[in-house]
């Protein structure tokens, strides 16, 4: 007879991957075989980080035509697709955190004209206006 898992068992790395491959799923992917599945994975050996950063991934990088095709969730985990998808995730989110830091442009504070500089300015735009009304 086949162990199952309840809602009980799951972890907060189950709970991250079902949460994020939810919204793509099927009408007709059960949580249940998910969660089996995912610790039976576990329970063999596989980092569960693994597969958490490897469904994002493959979330993430799924062309729009190929959504409706999204496998099952226990389908993807035992292809063990995600071995190879964690590391490439783990590289882009390093990518988007070292972007943060360095990607960044400090504002300055416009400069405040002085009175005189307004006025000179507005008497000019008080020009340009009266020049575009003047008849041809």
């Amino acid at each position: 007879m086949k162990p199952f898992t309840t809602k009980s068992d799951e972890t907060p790395e189950f709970v991250e991957f079902w949460n994020a491959w939810k919204p793509h799923a099927r009408h007709t992917d059960g949580r249940g075989d998910a969660r089996d599945t995912f610790f039976k994975h576990v329970n063999a050996g596989a980092d569960p980080r693994d597969i958490v950063d490897g469904a994002k991934y493959f979330i993430r990088t799924m062309k729009e035509r190929d959504k409706e095709y999204i496998p099952l969730a226990a389908s993807w985990i035992n292809k063990r697709a995600y071995e190879d998808m964690a590391e490439a995730e783990r590289t882009l989110q390093q990518r988007v955190e070292q972007r943060k830091h360095t990607n960044v442009v400090t504002l300055q504070q416009p400069q405040q004209e002085s009175p005189e500089r307004r006025a000179e300015m507005a008497a000019r735009l008080r020009e340009v206006a009266a020049g575009m009304r003047a008849p041809s």
